[in-house]
């Protein structure tokens, strides 16, 4: 539901390889552990709303994200179109650093985020993170249909993730500038 919302307004470049490449290799892939702060998430209403302020607010339509906090964002969000609206197909080494980025960010001891929640959620983070980067291709499987092996489409793991940054942002909602 809440990568649903976020995901209409997000249509990914797909005209080249190379334009989803720079899009995607932008990203940098160290989680900061602390940066400038100027400006805070807007905190009203709901996770959803909050996750849609960050993505509307927080977000460029193209490149990475100023801040942490809309990096972590766009980073679920370029996951969850690639599974949901391409089966992985063009999944790649960027598609592996996205997936090092948010478990540095929601598991690594450096990290401001994953400072901020318990080791259940970690580990769960790092659960979800496991099974987003282990897949076979529908074009892989033989006439055993798996369904836990194909790439993860469900919104449940996205918004699992969602959460955990919608939670940092509650308790510390001044943006951090990459």
């Amino acid at each position: 539901m809440l990568i649903e919302q976020l995901s209409r307004n997000f249509m990914p470049n797909t005209q080249t390889q190379d334009t989803h490449s720079q899009d995607i290799q932008s990203t940098d892939l160290r989680a900061p552990e602390c940066g400038a702060t100027h400006g805070r998430v807007q905190l009203t209403g709901c996770s959803q709303d909050i996750a849609l302020w960050i993505w509307e607010n927080l977000v460029p339509s193209s490149g990475r994200a100023d801040t942490l906090q809309g990096e972590v964002i766009r980073a679920i969000e370029l996951l969850a179109w690639e599974a949901q609206n391409n089966g992985n197909l063009n999944w790649d080494k960027e598609f592996d650093r996205l997936v090092d980025f948010l478990r540095e960010v929601f598991t690594s001891s450096g990290s401001v985020i994953a400072a901020t929640m318990n080791e259940e959620d970690k580990l769960s983070a790092a659960e979800d993170l496991h099974r987003l980067s282990h897949f076979l291709l529908p074009t892989e499987l033989d006439s055993r249909v798996y369904i836990e092996e194909l790439p993860y489409v469900k919104e449940d793991l996205y918004d699992r993730l969602t959460e955990h940054l919608i939670g940092y942002c509650r308790q510390a909602p001044e943006l951090i500038y990459r």
